[in-house]
């Protein structure tokens, strides 16, 4: 009996794609199945999304359709993001929000002002983390292209935000695709 229970055991790893073996108390070999190929049929169909990335989607409601084509991602954006970065390096140092508290906001409210400055183009702002705009991204910012408050260029302006212990955080310009049904947000809440 145990040794059939220890042979369904070992035939059961085996299957499973483990590589365990078992054998008996006198060293012999549980099992005399030898390595087996498995083909995985099963299609993953679960909806969850675990992402808490600043870019997640939202359940915005979509931009109306009479909108019109969508202006592009001003050029200038990169050069100011970059400028006020080497300018003032502490602010990119201490963005994290969860160590550095409050005051980590200073780089994504300084460059929010100075891009709406540089062209006097109000569309700069924040990226809505929610519906309801309680929540905003904290190292992305948005730039509304469109007449309604969807329909949003988010670009990510931190790289490596909150990082570990030896590694730091640095300034990007990583344009995402245009987003239709992401919210932006001029304040910060």
């Amino acid at each position: 009996m145990l040794r059939r229970t220890l042979v369904t055991l070992a035939a059961l790893v085996l299957l499973a794609g483990c590589d365990i073996r078992l054998d008996l108390d006198d060293g012999t070999p549980a099992s005399p199945i030898g390595p087996t190929n498995i083909t995985n049929t099963n299609t993953n169909t679960s909806t969850n999304n675990n992402d808490r990335s600043d870019t997640a989607a939202t359940n915005a409601p979509p931009s109306t359709p009479t909108d019109p084509a969508p202006l592009p991602l001003p050029s200038y954006g990169e050069t100011v993001t970059r400028d006020l970065a080497s300018r003032n390096p502490a602010l990119v140092t201490n963005s994290c929000q969860d160590t550095s508290g409050p005051t980590a906001w200073a780089f994504l409210d300084q460059l929010v002002q100075a891009l709406r400055a540089h062209a006097h183009d109000q569309r700069w702002g924040y990226l809505c983390k929610d519906a309801s705009c309680t929540a905003v991204g904290r190292d992305v910012i948005a730039y509304r292209a469109s007449s309604a408050e969807t329909g949003i260029w988010i670009v990510d302006v931190i790289g490596n935000h909150c990082p570990l212990p030896n590694e730091r955080a640095e300034v990007r310009w990583g344009a995402l695709p245009f987003e239709t049904t992401r919210r932006w947000t001029a304040v910060r809440p």
